[in-house]
């Protein structure tokens, strides 16, 4: 029987229900906030995980990313790549990761990635195609290109070639300010 109420005690304590006296409810601060505290850390983990993911660019797929920028009045950025392209891996690591670009592109663009040499399917222009063939409709030659379509769905700019995150930024700028139609970048 004794094993029993000792069970029940630890039981209560552990639900709070039984308290000390001087065991109030006030918690100790310092403890809570130690650097050591493994609770505070996995939290802090979380939320720059969660800020990361807020400060990525986001993908669509090609059709709905048209469909979205339609109706947000943005410019569609389709980046055309190949899996063995250094320079498209360093745009993808670098140059569109950086938190500036990140920004302006929520700001003014809808971003599309593709594999320009892969059978992935896509919709372009109410036809059913591979992202292989919509590259050749776009004349992709090198890489990556990245096209920039007006929120109307007619072609703006292309882009050959990789910039860095600041001259990238400045590029991006210049789009959706319209000066394309003006002035060469």
């Amino acid at each position: 029987m004794r094993g029993k109420s000792t069970a029940v005690l630890a039981l209560l304590v552990m639900a709070g229900v039984f308290l000390l006296p001087g065991c109030g409810a006030e918690v100790d601060k310092s403890e809570v906030e130690q650097a050591a505290n493994p609770v505070k850390s996995m939290h802090q983990e979380v939320r720059n995980r969660l800020q990361a993911e807020e400060d990525r660019v986001q993908w669509y797929k090609y059709e709905d990313a048209v469909a979205l920028a339609r109706k947000e009045n943005k410019f569609v950025m389709v980046d055309f790549y190949a899996t063995w392209c250094k320079w498209c891996k360093k745009f993808e690591a670098g140059t569109i990761t950086d938190p500036e670009v990140a920004e302006t592109m929520k700001e003014g663009f809808v971003a599309v990635r593709l594999d320009a040499e892969s059978s992935t399917k896509v919709v372009h222009e109410m036809r059913q195609m591979t992202a292989f063939e919509l590259a050749d409709i776009y004349e992709v030659k090198t890489f990556p290109t990245i096209w920039f379509i007006a929120p109307d769905g007619s072609r703006a700019k292309r882009l050959d070639g990789y910039l860095e995150p600041k001259d990238f930024n400045n590029y991006l700028k210049y789009i959706r300010s319209g000066a394309y139609r003006e002035r060469e970048f």
